[in-house]
């Protein structure tokens, strides 16, 4: 018994419909480009001001980044650097630290060009809810005490939790919470006086937030 005719057909059609949807998604893809990434840029603008004032800077900080290698850290930060008239004015570190209780902390660190801190932000984790969750400003203003403070104020050895020796207040029964934090501020500052003006002058491509 012979075999039946492939169905050619058919097939030449799901080939087609195959191409117009190919070619009806590029044309998606290419009117959604923009929208798309203005939607970004106003999310991590919105991220940003959580602790930097919009009046501190007149450029588009989203669009402003360069990287920054903390040392301890596998991956490098990102930097959103201000400037207003074209000189700098501050700079937000977006850096993850792998220390937490629970595991990665993420922090929005804002700083002047001096390395002082401005505020800084815990904008992701998983710590322990009614402990380690109060580097959240809203559950708690314990992250407020290192707004104005460098490594200078206090001296390096002294960037630890009071229980540990150190300067800055530990949060109860959040010790490594408190010192993943602490230290993770500290590795910041330290990498940025490091960087010195190359912070200000290279340039990557901007990030999301």
């Amino acid at each position: 018994m012979s075999k039946a005719p492939f169905p050619i057909r058919p097939a030449l059609a799901l080939t087609g419909i195959g191409l117009t949807a190919a070619v009806l998604l590029a044309g998606l893809n290419e009117l959604t480009r923009d929208p798309i990434r203005q939607a970004r840029d106003d999310r991590a603008v919105a991220a940003l001001q959580q602790v930097l004032a919009p009046e501190r800077y007149d450029n588009r900080i989203s669009q402003d980044v360069t990287t920054l290698r903390i040392d301890g850290l596998d991956e490098p930060a990102r930097v959103y650097r201000a400037r207003r008239n074209g000189q700098p004015s501050a700079a937000v570190i977006d850096m993850t630290t792998p220390k937490g209780y629970s595991g990665d902390i993420r922090l929005l660190i804002a700083v002047t060009p001096a390395a002082e801190v401005i505020s800084v932000r815990a904008v992701e984790h998983r710590e322990t809810p009614g402990l380690g969750d109060k580097i959240e400003r809203r559950r708690s203003d314990w992250i407020e005490q290192f707004s104005g403070r460098s490594l200078g104020d206090p001296a390096r050895r002294e960037w630890a939790s009071d229980q540990r020796g150190g300067a800055f207040d530990t949060l109860t029964s959040a010790t490594l919470t408190s010192t993943a934090v602490i230290d993770a501020i500290a590795r910041s500052l330290a990498s940025f006086e490091l960087a010195g003006e190359a912070i200000w002058t290279d340039r990557a491509e901007p990030g999301e937030l």
